[in-house]
Formats: structure tokens, C-alpha cells, sequence
């Protein structure tokens, strides 16, 4: 899967994002209910962290092949991924909620590796004349395009662009100057960073609410920013 996927499909009724699921799978069609998402025409996309700390994490995974869902890749999916051949993230993982991965049989965790390789690390998706991007923890760059670009490019800092992606959270601190409103997008939605209700700067937004803490699941309506 390339790291930067642009939709490619028409969708018909509303365009939805949840913040991390984190396993919390019941609650999640629970909430879909509640906003009484349509199956047939909307779509929901999960800013990344389908799994981990809660208690239902293959059912998480099988979101992924749902017509009316998609995701972008978080760093919990990392952990997934990169803890089975690198040992300090197996260790991280384990401390951060995952050890219900390495209770798996061994082919169903290579089958869940395979299926969560296939997330992008940036999606964007146009709607109703607005294009909104999807990242799970950070955006560096100020216009969405170079962001999109530091993926098929030679790394220009010490980190990683797509590390810095799905581990990084500086945009969210108002001190750092730097970041101002992401040109080239209509808004930017991200998770990673659990606050108790959604946090906007400029054009971004942040929307872990804390799932699989409090309950407390944000799904944003887009048409409503």
C-alpha cells in the first residue's frame, strides 16, 4: 500500500471520522447507531489505533474490509507490525496494551500484520467541494501537498516522515509557533493525543476522546466543519 492513498470512490451520503477505536468495538456500533450512520452511502475514517487496550481487537481488524470503512495507519498498527522483527518495539508493545496480539495463533497474527500493512499513513478525500486530510498523530509541514511529498523523498530531518506521523503530537502545542493553518486542505483530522473533548487549531483537528478510557467516542460529521 503506498503511504499517501487519495480516495478514489464516490460517497453518496455523509462523511464521517471516529477518533481511536482502540479495540472498543461494541462501542463503536453503538455510537453508529446513535448518529444513525447509513451502512449503504457513508463513510467512516478511523484516524488509526483500531486496536490495543480494549478488549476487542480482531473485530477492530475486520473494519478494515467493510465497504464503509477505512483508516489511515496509527502507531499502535506500528507496534503491530514492527514488534514482531524489532525487539524494543515488542517491548513497548507489550507495555502499552498489546499483548492480546502474541496470545494469537501465529498465522492469524501474520494475517492481521499483512492486512494492517495495507493502511496509509495519509489519506485524503474530497466531499461536497472540500478536501479533507487524515493523519493519526501529527502533520509537519504547513501546506498538505509537501506533506504528502516528504513520502517519496529523501528524509531532509533526523526523523522519519512517516515516524513522525504516527508518533508525533507538536502541532497540538499552541507554544510551537511554527505550525499555522495546513494549506492545500480544507481541514485536517488526526487522533494519537486523547483530550477530553475534540480540540481544534486552525484547520486541524483532534478527535481521541479517550474510548477506551471513558467511553467518550467523538465520530465527526464533516459536513459540519
Amino acid at each position: 500500500m503506498a503511504m499517501v492513498k487519495v480516495w478514489d470512490k464516490e460517497v453518496t451520503g455523509k462523511l464521517y471520522a471516529v477518533g481511536d477505536i482502540h479495540g472498543c468495538y461494541n462501542l463503536l456500533m453503538s455510537r453508529l447507531k446513535e448518529i444513525g450512520f447509513d451502512f449503504e452511502n457513508d463513510l467512516l475514517v478511523a484516524v488509526g489505533d483500531l486496536v490495543d487496550r480494549g478488549t476487542q481487537n480482531v473485530e477492530c481488524i475486520s473494519l478494515i474490509d467493510e465497504p464503509w470503512f477505512t483508516s489511515v495507519k496509527g502507531n499502535h498498527e506500528d507496534l503491530v507490525i514492527m514488534g514482531d522483527i524489532n525487539r524494543s518495539y515488542f517491548n513497548c508493545h507489550i507495555q502499552n496494551g498489546g499483548e492480546w496480539f502474541y496470545d494469537l495463533d501465529y498465522q492469524v497474527q501474520r494475517e492481521i500484520i499483512k492486512k494492517l500493512k495495507t493502511l496509509p499513513i495519509a489519506l485524503e478525500i474530497s466531499h461536497n467541494g472540500k478536501k479533507f486530510g487524515f493523519v493519526h498523530g501529527h502533520i509537519e509541514q504547513n501546506n498538505w501537498d509537501e506533506f504528502k511529498e516528504t513520502f517519496t523523498q529523501e528524509p531532509t530531518t533526523f526523523r522519519d516522515p512517516s515516524e513522525l506521523a504516527m508518533w508525533g503530537r507538536e502541532r497540538l502545542d499552541e507554544e510551537k509557533k511554527q505550525y499555522t493553518h495546513v494549506t492545500g486542505v480544507d481541514a485536517v483530522i488526526m487522533g494519537h493525543t486523547v483530550t477530553q473533548k475534540p480540540c481544534k487549531r486552525d484547520n486541524c483537528y483532534w478527535i481521541d476522546t479517550g474510548a477506551v478510557h471513558w467511553g467518550t467516542m467523538t465520530i465527526l460529521d464533516l459536513s459540519l466543519i
